[in-house]
């Protein structure tokens, strides 16, 4: 095969049984790789009946058929499951070397079922594949595991995708972490990881990876290269020069950063987060990429030279987390933030999912819900570092308060008592605000795996780029901030891009930037990816049959959830970005309650669901070659129709 590896590997853990299959060439097709065939593996394999805890869930590994070539944006793994976390589709992303490794040990997919008796860890080394004790790496963390991994297998170079303590303690926002700084981090990933007894796999390949037309594939290389140069970009050039994190002036300025669990969206400390003169100047010692093609190279190798956490260093951090535990909490300490990045990515945990737990403890404390009694002596006042690092501990470990907060920041705040504190869809929460920005909000309550911008965000409309907007759409109102016009129309697109991206195994971050260049005229969309398919997988594909295939994994995606029972009722918001006001900012005054049905509305009707339940018809699974899912559809409608009954009597 080209572009592809050729084999999906799986791992019965139950049975010790490892057996390498052939990659399926219609899946190439149908689904062009990495999220796509994780996504057909699941819904076939994992039925409504199987729980996220079950042996039976998948997790399933996946890289695309650009992940590990030249093309300039990064390579990426897609990690696909049940959710442990919102019951719902459940995956999370990873860049790092670790696909890259994958791919040349000789495989596309890692499917891993059962769960062994005892902590094992897997072992890949080329077409070597072994079940490996485990049992001394029980109860280290995710650095301890790397290096103690290379240690025994005697190579520095291997690639190690590892859980800590959160995974093995079942906490249901653990995370994987690869590399040890690339974080697989939303949706409980690293907690099924650790339902079945996997501490790590780690991966040499030594295999190269044939392109069907290298002189083809060079060309739209290099078109990509000169369209992702840095000089000249300003917006590149930010993400070149200070990572994600680059972006948090301005989300302060639009008025889209959680302040204090979203009582506010703009932050009166931004200035202790001064890009020049705190976070280059105190803190950064080189840029990094993860990928050796990536010419953003987006990320930073840090080191901390005075205070209470001085002389430690890592990678990154970026924009979530610095929102996460800095403004999110009202922490100005930014060293410190750099010490919780590496503290999160030892223990395996999400950092999203965490802040926003130690968020409504703090917000509850603030209003007099909670008191030490209640929280093992621990002061959740705002900004309060201490607070923080010992709540981090106690989810880890599952002990006292932790272990309400670690069954997630909805479960608990339904215990608490403080459910309309949380900013969430779907039990999964976020932590930009979307009050303002009807994008957003309609990305986030359609999401498939709860609160998210990564499944529809959109670079154009909080940059205005109504010229983008207009060349893509005909009409510039998804390049319009505040309104609701055409957000229906440009999160349909938007979506199917993004799965585009998870599909080929390339960096979102860096691909949505061939939509938005300084000339519209320049766009690289779905025509020019459907060319870059083809030239390296030889399989020749025209740009409407590529968009459809892109359409056809959101679908798919969607039914997996239709048949767990999410509906139409189900893409919503919290009560807090649905029902307050939007406090402060350029889009001040503004609730999603006030725009989203109108935006739900032309949503399915641009995807040619069923509008009043969200359901896709049986006509649009036709057209996408989905047929073989209609019956389920037609057991889902039986099924409503029964509760509905059920009801009136």
């Amino acid at each position: 095969m080209y572009g592809y590896a050729g084999a999906v590997l799986r791992v019965d853990l139950t049975n010790k049984k490892v057996i390498k299959q052939h990659y399926e060439r219609e899946w190439q097709r149908l689904f062009l790789g990495g999220s796509g065939v994780n996504d057909w593996i699941l819904y076939n394999e994992v039925k409504p009946k199987v729980a996220p805890l079950d042996p039976e869930n998948r997790l399933i590994f996946g890289v695309g058929p650009l992940a590990g070539t030249i093309f300039p944006v990064g390579s990426k793994i897609k990690i696909t499951t049940r959710s442990p976390l919102t019951g719902i589709l459940g995956d999370a992303a990873s860049g790092g070397r670790w696909g890259v490794e994958l791919k040349h040990a000789g495989y596309d997919h890692i499917v891993v079922q059962g769960r062994s008796e005892k902590p094992v860890y897997i072992w890949i080394d080329d077409d070597s594949v072994e079940i490996r004790d485990a049992s001394h790496l029980w109860g280290k963390d995710v650095f301890e595991t790397d290096d103690i991994i290379k240690e025994d297998l005697g190579d520095e170079e291997i690639s190690v995708a590892a859980i800590g303590q959160a995974g093995e303690n079942l906490v249901k926002f653990a995370s994987i972490i690869v590399n040890r700084y690339r974080a697989a981090g939303r949706t409980g990933v690293g907690c099924v990881m650790g339902s079945k007894n996997l501490k790590a796999i780690a991966v040499r390949g030594t295999k190269s990876i044939k392109i069907a037309d290298p002189e083809k594939f060079e060309k739209y290389c290099q078109i990509a290269r000169e369209r992702l140069d840095p000089r000249g970009n300003p917006l590149l050039e930010t993400l070149s020069k200070y990572g994600t994190i680059g972006l948090l002036p301005v989300y302060n300025e639009i008025g889209c950063v959680s302040v204090k669990n979203f009582q506010d969206v703009t932050w009166d400390k931004i200035d202790s987060f001064d890009l020049e003169e705190v976070f280059l100047k105190r803190f950064i010692r080189r840029s990094l990429a993860c990928s050796p093609n990536c010419l953003v190279h987006c990320s930073h190798w840090w080191q901390i030279r005075e205070g209470r956490f001085a002389g430690e260093e890592g990678e990154k951090p970026e924009l979530v987390i610095s929102i996460s535990f800095g403004p999110n909490l009202d922490n100005a300490d930014m060293a410190s933030i750099f010490h919780i990045q590496n503290l999160i990515n030892k223990y395996g945990v999400d950092s999203v999912e965490t802040a926003t737990a130690i968020g409504i403890m703090m917000e509850c404390w603030q209003k007099g819900m909670i008191s030490e009694k209640d929280t093992d002596g621990i002061s959740y006042e705002w900004g309060n570092v201490d607070a923080m690092l010992e709540t981090i501990r106690k989810i880890v470990y599952r002990e006292g308060i932790g272990n309400l907060l670690a069954e997630g920041t909805l479960n608990a705040a339904k215990k608490l008592g403080c459910e309309k504190f949380v900013c969430h869809a779907k039990g999964m929460t976020m932590i930009e605000d979307l009050r303002a920005f009807p994008h957003w909000a309609l990305n986030h309550a359609v999401s498939t795996r709860g609160a998210d911008h990564l499944k529809g965000y959109s670079m154009i409309d909080k940059s205005g780029r109504t010229d983008i907007s207009k060349a893509l759409f005909g009409d510039p109102g998804a390049g319009m901030a505040h309104s609701p016009r055409l957000k229906g129309i440009s999160v349909k697109f938007f979506e199917e891009f993004l799965q585009m991206c998870d599909a080929l195994g390339i960096c979102k971050l860096v691909a949505t930037r061939l939509l938005t260049p300084a000339d519209p005229k320049d766009i690289l969309g779905m025509e020019y990816f459907s060319h870059v398919f083809s030239s390296a997988t030889g399989i020749e594909i025209s740009p409407k049959e590529f968009a459809k295939s892109c359409e056809r994994i959101v679908v798919l995606e969607k039914m997996f959830n239709v048949r767990l029972g999410v509906r139409r009722k189900d893409d919503t918001l919290g009560y807090r970005w649905m029902k307050e006001p939007c406090p402060s900012g350029p889009g001040k005054g503004m609730k999603a309650e006030d725009y989203l049905d109108v935006c739900l509305d032309e949503y399915y009707k641009a995807r040619e669901f069923d509008v009043k339940t969200g359901i896709p018809t049986e006509a649009k699974l036709k057209k996408l070659g989905l047929e073989n899912l209609i019956g389920d559809i037609e057991r889902v409608e039986k099924s409503d129709e029964t509760l509905s009954s059920a009801k009136k009597g």
